[in-house]
């Protein structure tokens, strides 16, 4: 269930006698509780209240009922039950039919209202169906009730009208339904008269709907056409206002009604539009025309604050400080608003319009701010007697042709609540209708489209921002046409682009389009687009030809969907000319100046690390582990090894353990055959093993690939025959980025290790604490970069770059004598596993005390005490990367 449909499962409940017996059940359901688990809840067998007429379900919630005016008793009760406690029920109930008490045990907020508001807080209710509670969408449920109505009626029309909603015909209906939109917006905020579309529609369209798809149509057509020139529509629509602004402009038609579209549109019109929210409505409608989005329904779009953070530094904070400084002055504050007068917004990725519409909200509110003190410093009347900030100074390219008609809706609402707030403040107000200017919202691929188009660059007095939230789609994710779009980007630009998230288009863009222009520009990211390959090889591309980055917000949680997926963990990357203004870095709730903001965000010089094919600073050769190429033949689980054994007891001698990234990490058991050159004869006579070989054989023989072909021949191998001759130490090559630290393994000489691995063959012990470290962790996830979310490590990338100062023997010994002391202590947990040793969660006090132990004794390696946070470690890592690399170019030894 989405949460409109939860939503609507509440308020019916709500609108019924209360049964306190029955209730709990059909809260269950309204939860999207299974119905076999609710079966189970009221037989009693999954039913763990300890409390009179209580029921606990799981951790979904815990209810009991009250009697007549005792909920907060109740409340009480169910707070100090030992069944809740156990449970931990993310919601605790109590009602007696009239009032409600409620509570997340979790964060202790409460909820008090009446039994008939149970729809209306069903925000509140939300982790009760595993979803996460996001407060913006409670306090206005208005929206999501918007959105549940307009899905019914989107639904049922193209279900009445199959041919609406294929692909021809999919921009009208998108049209249809944001002229409807409309309608009943201006009709409930004064625009229209009172219910006037309303009236009309349901006077003249019949009982059932027979006629609305005529009355529609010309209802529409009135709307775009002068009073005095509707003499060929029917005379009804005379009263209709004259709306113009390209709203009602070009082909009207409309779908065939019926009775239960006709039922859903009633339904829509009888909402208060009053109180939508633009910030999020665009979002929201969105999922109207996508079925795919519904999952999400009500629940999908980008937050204020997150906004902000881009909007905020990009030009507002900017704006603010002038604003500050010229309080006093009415001269200087009106160059101010003559300076927001020539602000452009340009959105290049701009999904239904948030960007847009929360950047308009922020100047026209600042502008509002500044009227009023230039009433107060010159007397009233003297100021201008409307806004200067139009609604034709916001751009933006969006490919959803659904989602550009809604960006231009919920632009213009922001407008009209604009003027309305301006109003309340001056006593007057601009003429709502008819429409005049409009944003420029084009419909179209950013990635193909020519921004300057769609925004002209700026003149001399004009200032242009660029400012939004492009599609993050990693290499895997991408398809041909997002290929194809990276190709026209990129192909001829950068010769390395194919690893690079989608998102790193937008950018690359921005800075052509920037370059040299009174522009800046702000996007937000997954942090891929400052790790790795991009920053690596994206950012020389863009921080050349004077563009530097302005400001940064690093690493944070990017929360779209209140569900329960992963958040994204995003950056916000602010691009400008070279300037003398003040650069920023960000970091959660801390700022700092930069002289320098780097592709890593860092404060530092322009470093771009790159792979080397030996280590830099001398460290041990680290390499792929071996490589099977054997369709599975080479390798044995232990029910297959004991087999074999029994069979042929000879073959133990061409039996080793073989470790891969999962058999490092979660301890799983696994052995393969290794059979050197000089014991194939022996080995070829042990038919077990000969049969095994065979079939490698013949399953190369059949690979695509030339190197599987070519393997054939010795087919009794992995493609690489390397095995310690003492020990080797081994690195998973893709790791959970939850674990504290990177995971690393020692292992005998009787141990082969897969290509998963990275591996240190016969490499002195201190590399462990090296490798162990949190100060390596923290190079490895910024310039190696993820997969997904996961730790991706490299050899050439991350180990033959890390930087390391010149150890001395005393100190290599104090190093190996640590990673010893590692071992030791994970040892004593067997048999526990890495995975389970390093759950952040559950880690062993005493691993974290040695962990700490080894992160002290190497940082004061390098600067005499440990470092204060990963900033501090990186910011010392890349200045010895820097000054290394320096050395080597002059000496022509660069790796």
């Amino acid at each position: 269930m989405n949460p409109t449909e939860i939503y609507d499962a509440l308020a019916e409940i709500a609108a019924k006698p209360f049964d306190p017996n029955e209730f709990p059940f059909a809260f269950a359901e309204a939860t999207d509780a299974a119905k076999a688990a609710i079966s189970k809840l009221r037989n009693g067998s999954t039913n763990k209240s300890d409390l009179s007429g209580g029921v606990l379900f799981n951790k979904k919630f815990h209810y009991a009922p009250a009697l007549k005016g005792l909920t907060d008793v109740t409340l009480d009760q169910l707070r100090a039950s030992k069944k809740t406690k156990a449970s931990k029920p993310a919601i605790l109930i109590a009602t007696d039919g009239e009032t409600i008490a409620a509570e997340h045990p979790a964060s202790g907020d409460t909820l008090h209202c009446t039994f008939s508001e149970l729809g209306d807080h069903f925000g509140f209710f939300l982790p009760a169906a595993g979803k996460e509670r996001y407060r913006a969408v409670e306090e206005n449920p208005v929206d999501v009730k918007a959105t549940g109505k307009l899905a019914r009626l989107y639904d049922a029309l193209t279900k009445a009208n199959p041919d609406w909603g294929s692909d021809d015909r999919r921009h009208e209906m998108n049209q249809l339904m944001m002229r409807l939109i409309f309608c009943m917006f201006a009709e409930d905020v004064g625009i229209f008269p009172d219910n006037q579309f309303s009236r009309l529609l349901f006077t003249h369209a019949g009982d059932k709907g027979e006629e609305a798809r005529e009355t529609i149509i010309a209802a529409f057509n009135a709307m775009n056409l002068p009073k005095d020139k509707r003499g060929a529509l029917p005379a009804w629509t005379a009263e209709l206002e004259y709306v113009n602004g390209g709203l009602f402009a070009g082909n009207i038609d409309a779908p065939r009604f019926d009775t239960i579209s006709f039922r859903y549109l009633r339904d829509a019109c009888d909402l208060d539009w009053r109180e939508i929210n633009p910030d999020i409505f665009g979002s929201m409608i969105q999922s109207v025309a996508d079925p795919k989005q519904r999952s999400e329904l009500g629940m999908h779009y980008t937050s204020v604050p997150n906004i902000m953070k881009v909007i905020g530094p990009l030009f507002l904070d900017d704006l603010d400080a002038e604003i500050h400084k010229a309080w006093d002055r009415a001269k200087a504050l009106q160059q101010v608003l003559d300076r927001m007068s020539r602000i452009r917004v340009f959105d290049p990725a701009c999904g239904s319009g948030n960007f847009l519409v929360v950047s308009y909200r922020e100047l026209r509110a600042r502008e509002s701010r500044i009227l009023q003190r230039l009433e107060e410093l010159n007397g009233p009347g003297s100021m201008q007697m409307f806004s200067a900030i139009p609604i034709s100074n916001f751009y933006g390219i969006e490919i959803a042709d659904f989602a550009a008609e809604t960006a231009k809706l919920a632009l213009f609402i922001a407008e009209y609540q604009a003027n309305a707030s301006f109003a309340e403040v001056f006593g007057r107000r601009p003429a709502a209708l008819p429409l005049k200017d409009a944003a420029h919202i084009r419909r179209g691929d950013s990635l193909y489209t020519r921004w300057e188009e769609v925004c002209p660059h700026p003149g001399e007095e004009e200032e242009v921002f660029i400012a939004g939230n492009p599609p993050f789609l990693g290499k895997a994710q991408q398809d041909a046409d997002h290929k194809a779009g990276m190709d026209h980007v990129f192909k001829g630009k950068l010769k390395s682009y194919r690893a690079f998230d989608l998102v790193a288009a937008w950018f690359f863009n921005a800075s052509v389009y920037l370059r040299g222009r009174n522009v800046r520009a702000a996007l937000v990211s997954t942090n891929s687009i400052c790790q790795g390959a991009s920053a690596a090889n994206l950012w020389p591309e863009i921080l050349t030809d004077g563009v530097e980055i302005g400001f940064a917000h690093r690493s944070f949680k990017w929360r779209n969907n209140a569900s329960a997926n992963a958040a994204v963990i995003c950056v916000v990357v602010g691009m400008r000319n070279k300037s003398n203004a003040t650069k920023r870095i960000f970091d959660g709730d801390v700022s700092e100046e930069a002289a320098n903001i780097n592709s890593y965000l860092l404060n530092d010089q322009n470093v771009f690390v790159t792979g080397a094919s030996k280590g830099i600073f001398g460290l041990p050769e680290m390499n792929f582990g071996c490589m099977p190429y054997d369709a599975g033949n080479l390798l044995l689980i232990p029910e297959e090894k004991e087999q074999m054994l029994a069979e042929a007891p000879e073959a133990s001698k061409f039996i080793r353990r073989f470790m891969g990234s999962q058999e490092v990490v979660k301890g799983i058991e696994r052995h393969c055959l290794w059979i050197s050159d000089s014991d194939l004869r022996d080995a070829m006579a042990i038919p077990p093993v000969a049969r095994r070989v065979e079939a490698t054989r013949e399953a190369r023989l059949k690979m695509t690939d030339k190197g599987g072909i070519e393997l054939a021949d010795r087919p009794h191998q992995f493609r690489e025959h390397v095995a310690p001759e003492r020990h080797a130490i081994l690195v998973p090559s893709v790791t959970s980025e939850r674990r504290p630290y990177l995971p690393v393994e020692r292992v005998g000489a009787d141990v082969i290790a897969s290509n998963l691995n990275q591996v240190l063959y016969d490499a002195p012990e201190w590399c462990i604490a090296l490798i162990a470290s949190r100060l390596h962790l923290v190079w490895i996830a910024t310039v190696c970069g993820k997969l997904k979310s996961d730790f991706r490590y490299s050899n050439t990338l991350g180990w033959n770059t890390f930087p390391v100062p010149k150890f001395s023997e005393d100190q290599l010994a104090e190093l190996s004598a640590s990673a010893r002391r590692i071992l030791k202590c994970r040892y004593s947990h067997f048999p526990k596993t890495i995975a389970e040793l390093y759950d952040p969660d559950k880690m062993p006090d005493d691993l974290r005390a040695v962990h700490r132990e080894n992160d002290d004794l190497l940082e004061t390696m390098y600067i005499g005490r440990p470092f204060r946070n990963d900033t501090e470690r990186l910011e010392k890592l890349f200045k010895l990367y820097a000054a290394k690399v320096k050395s080597l170019e002059k000496k022509g030894a660069r790796a």
